[in-house]
């Protein structure tokens, strides 16, 4: 997504020292066509949210992987 301007977006920010254009996962969430597919799906931004922190904890536990951050 990192390629995709959105028209009126917010200035970029710095998240941990590194600027970013990357919306956060609340942003994502607020998108009323991601709200479709969410539903669509069956799925709520909770349960997304867990499914990345499960994917995040067995990703770091591989050896020499590096430190991941939590889904925000």
């Amino acid at each position: 997504m990192s390629s995709v301007l959105f028209a009126g977006a917010e200035a970029p920010r710095f998240s941990d020292e590194i600027f970013t254009n990357e919306p956060t996962l609340d942003e994502i969430f607020a998108d009323p066509l991601v709200g479709l597919i969410l539903r669509r799906d069956r799925l709520t931004p909770g349960t997304v949210r867990a499914q990345l922190d499960r994917e995040r904890h067995r990703l770091a536990g591989r050896a020499g992987a590096p430190a991941l951050r939590r889904a925000a």
